[in-house]
């Protein structure tokens, strides 16, 4: 779906830089020669009358000016290229052979490999057509001629592919050699053979797997599923000899000379797929396939790749995967050295179309702030361009999620830009890599009221009572550990901190022993174990363990950046309970609620938070209705809440649409009618740590959405504010007896 209107997409390189340093920013117009170019400061967004009037303010820097406008295009779809070989440009007498289980055709061509010229004039290709059926396809100067077999390959299950021409008796083969797979019985061979078959034409030696190249050289017909172990070999094999290679492990050694051999494990986190014949045809992926799968020969001896590599030696490609468009620079801003910590955005306007690219500011490095606000970015990665179906979420999760803004629909009109961990792939797979180098439609001061937006209102407040703060990201402090909060006393969440790495965890930890205090304002946080691949920017993988698709996930139970288990972290012995104090009960995305307080605000240890407060209902106003909101959390102290806890406030009064998501994230499970088996809440938490630190909790997504209520005079922000203070009061916080 393709909208006539002008619109601008863009991202930047970065999503953290320091004052001085550079970001860079890669724009596409859609019907538009020139834009606009604004640096702003985000401290909130559009969101209605009772809320302060969206006015960024802009900074004055040179970058601001007038850009011409250029479309660049989404290359969607993941695959590896191999650079250009003489070896691999004239091809005799050879086998090509793989490996595969296709999970998706949809009526379009899927390529294997192919050594094709733009044109089709030379090379030559192993591709499923668009019946699914197995061909071999030669390059020639007229018309790329085209033999194929009349059966399609089963899908979701193995099959052994070959192609082979031999020289000197101009015969060509193909072959599908069905693999065992459980219960099913219908293991064996079929194969043509085309005699008087004039060779392929010379190629230019360059090659791809799992995909194909148009008549411009780009890359098309991508293959949707797993290929193992693609190699050519220097000589045309018999049908006996392909039978008895496709009876062998993909990792047992061949006895004919081989041109190229590639081990599409390797090491996960290496764009590099290296060339294990010998030949130096190593490969480059592009756009980012699955990798560390489970292959061919898969036995569940173990779930974790790194004891059985030679089980786990596929990838998984997708023609919708995407890890950066790669398109071309279109300006370059030096960030100035009295720009303060926050979150700014490349405000992008042209013929009544907008788009923003956020980016966090941190301090400079003479900054003394003790305040410091982690912005959500491993979240912002897992949701980014989220368009799962809200039609059933209207039903059970409340009317809120069934509404689109002109942000939504941009995902759908330009559905190369990739989804959300949310959304499966078109072939049904999870989609376990996030990427946030690429545009991002929900990452705007608009749109549906979730994430970033809610994180805009924390930051607007945070400007009014501590203009000093500072800001840092999700993936600052994955990389540094606790030196990125070296100078923080008070670190303070976003409004839904739901995935965290390792080394995440490690530092808040590490933190909260040495005394800091933490303000947990959000909901259903610290729960999705994810980890931040090593070496690119922006780029996460979260692997859920027990798939919700039956098809995909099996086996593959650890992460292929770091090789560690993957899944949620309470069911890694990590609840959020024994971290914060509380954590998921339920969500939806329904009229919010509010908080009663209870007994326990009144003790000597607690009043500090309700100083200046008479009411007992707190926030009962906002932008959607109540504080205490779409997702909530509760104490349990049998996953880890501390034993002298405070629950000083907890919401009531929530809608039916509760109800349904209780019991974790085993979604529409209960009926309209159904009674809760436990009180729908949130509990507003705050205790002490042994160093002298607290921590303070909210249990809400919402709560950051009621802050700026009447001009950020109400008891919402009164609470958070009288946190704030005694927080940054050195004053140790004594152990109750």
């Amino acid at each position: 779906m393709m909208s006539d209107r002008p619109a601008i997409l863009a991202y930047a390189d970065r999503d953290s830089v320091k004052p001085g340093e550079t970001i860079a920013f890669a724009v596409s117009c859609m019907k538009l020669d020139s834009f606009d170019c604004d640096f702003v400061r985000l401290l909130g967004f559009d969101a209605g009358p009772e809320m302060p009037t969206f006015q960024p303010p802009v900074m004055p820097v040179p970058e601001a000016k007038r850009y011409p406008g250029r479309e660049q295009p989404i290359r969607a779809g993941s695959y590896i290229k191999v650079g250009g070989s003489q070896r691999l440009a004239d091809l005799r007498s050879v086998t090509i052979c793989a490996y595969v289980m296709p999970t998706l055709v949809a009526g379009q061509p899927r390529c294997l490999l192919s050594t094709l010229t733009p044109g089709g004039d030379g090379g030559i290709a192993l591709r499923l057509e668009a019946d699914g059926c197995l061909a071999a396809i030669l390059g020639n100067p007229v018309e790329p001629r085209v033999y194929r077999l009349d059966r399609p390959l089963s899908l979701w299950l193995w099959s052994f592919v070959a192609l082979t021409y031999d020289a000197e008796r101009h015969q060509l083969q193909i072959l599908v050699h069905l693999l065992a797979s459980g219960t099913h019985d219908h293991v064996g061979a079929t194969w043509l053979t085309v005699d008087d078959v004039d060779p392929p034409a010379r190629g230019d030696g360059r090659l791809l797997i799992a995909a194909e190249r148009d008549d411009s050289g780009i890359p098309r017909h991508h293959f949707n599923g797993k290929i193992e172990r693609p190699r050519i070999l220097a000589a045309a094999l018999s049908l006996e000899d392909l039978s008895d290679l496709a009876s062998r492990k993909p990792t047992d050694p061949l006895s004919w000379p081989c041109l190229a051999d590639w081990n599409l494990l390797g090491d996960p986190v290496s764009e590099i797929i290296p060339d294990e014949s010998g030949s130096g045809h190593d490969g480059v992926c592009i756009n980012q396939p699955t990798r560390a799968v489970q292959g061919s020969n898969w036995e569940s001896p173990t779930m974790d790749w790194r004891r059985a590599p030679e089980q786990y030696g596929a990838a998984h490609f997708h023609h919708d995967d995407i890890e950066n468009p790669g398109w071309h620079e279109d300006l370059r801003l030096t960030v100035p050295t009295d720009w303060s910590s926050g979150c700014y955005a490349a405000c992008l306007r042209g013929g009544g179309a907008e788009f923003f690219v956020p980016f966090f500011v941190r301090q400079s490095a003479d900054a003394t702030s003790d305040v410091a606000f982690l912005a959500p970015t491993a979240t912002y990665a897992a949701y980014a361009n989220l368009t799962m179906q809200r039609q059933t979420n209207e039903y059970n999760l409340g009317c809120l999620a069934s509404s689109y803004t002109p942000l939504d629909l941009l995902a759908f009109e330009h559905p190369g830009l990739g989804k959300s961990l949310y959304d499966p792939h078109d072939d049904g797979s999870e989609r376990c890599i996030g990427s946030l180098r690429r545009p991002v439609v929900n990452l705007q001061p608009g749109g549906w009221l979730w994430n970033f937006q809610i994180d805009l209102c924390l930051l607007g407040w945070l400007a009014r009572v501590t203009p000093d703060h500072q800001v840092l990201t999700d993936e600052d402090l994955d990389r540094e550990g606790l030196a990125a909060l070296d100078k923080c006393r008070v670190l303070i969440t976003g409004s839904h901190p739901e995935y965290w790495s390792l080394p995440m965890l490690h530092a808040l930890d590490d933190f909260l022993a040495r005394g800091g205090r933490l303000m947990y304002l959000g909901g259903n946080g610290f729960t999705s174990a994810i980890d931040y691949h090593p070496q690119r920017k922006g780029l996460i993988e979260f692997r859920r363990r027990h798939s919700r698709n039956g098809r995909f996930g099996a086996g593959e139970a650890h992460s292929s950046f770091s090789g560690r288990p993957c899944g949620m972290w309470p069911d890694l012995g990590r609840p959020e309970q024994s971290l914060v104090g509380i954590g998921y009960l339920t969500e939806a995305f329904d009229r919010g609620s509010y908080y009663r307080r209870l007994a326990a605000s009144n003790d000597v240890r607690a009043r500090f938070i309700f100083e200046g407060i008479a009411e007992d209902i707190i926030g009962d106003f906002g932008i959607i209705g109540g504080a205490a909101g779409l997702e909530i959390d509760v104490i349990d102290e049998t996953l880890g809440t501390p034993r002298h806890a405070l629950v000083v406030a907890a919401s009531e009064q929530h809608g039916s649409s509760y109800a349904h998501t209780l019991g974790g994230l085993d979604f529409f499970t209960r009926l309209w009618n159904d009674a809760p088996q436990e009180p729908i809440r949130a509990d507003m938490t705050f205790f002490e740590t042994p160093a002298g630190g607290a921590v303070f909790s909210v249990g809400s997504i919402a709560w950051g959405s009621s802050l700026s209520y009447a001009d950020y005079s109400n008891n919402v922000a009164r609470i958070s504010e009288n946190v704030l203070r005694r927080f940054r009061d050195p004053t140790p916080f004594p152990m109750p007896d």
